[in-house]
């Protein structure tokens, strides 16, 4: 597997903006504290400050970035953390994939803003990123991957197809 090099962990949106406009894979990390009303079931490993909850690959980092900078209905990490924040009880469904609305889309980007951190790596064989980023994923198991590998990730797939299918079912 390639030798990764991974940039400081930054707040996001700094993070994002020093991204490169080339293949690699990414991080997010909790590095602040969830709102005290979020119910995270005390029998799943606690989500720390400090502790890895996501990561994916991209052939344009930048530009994915920008991805998870936009409309839930644009980004399944979007709607998950919108779901645990308990958000999506005011999704309204316009496409294919339920969004919040504007005031809540807000909400949710100025939360990400203050409590997410990013880290990164250029992969510069962009044919073997896949595959490291899957190595990457088994081994780390962020929780907000929903890859149904741990108790975590299978209570964040409930908890976000459950809103998702509450906001279908709204949308008549």
């Amino acid at each position: 597997m390639e030798d990764l090099k991974w940039t400081k962990i930054a707040p996001a949106k700094t993070a994002w903006q020093e991204m490169p406009f080339g293949p690699g894979i990414y991080k997010c990390y909790l590095t602040g504290g969830l709102p005290k009303n979020v119910e995270w079931p005390t029998e799943l490993k606690p989500l720390k400050r400090g502790g890895l909850i996501y990561m994916g690959r991209a052939t344009n980092l930048r530009s994915r970035a920008r991805h998870h900078d936009t409309q839930t209905s644009k980004s399944t990490f979007r709607r998950s953390l919108a779901a645990i924040l308990g958000l999506q009880a005011q999704w309204h469904g316009r496409s294919a994939h339920p969004r919040l609305t504007d005031k809540d889309e807000e909400i949710l980007s100025a939360w990400m803003v203050s409590n997410l951190g990013t880290s990164f790596s250029v992969v510069k064989d962009a044919d073997a990123m896949a595959g490291i980023e899957d190595a990457l994923r088994a081994e780390l198991c962020p929780p907000f991957n929903r890859d149904g590998r741990t108790p975590e990730q299978l209570h964040v797939s409930t908890v976000t197809t459950e809103a998702n299918r509450n906001a279908l079912r709204d949308k008549g």
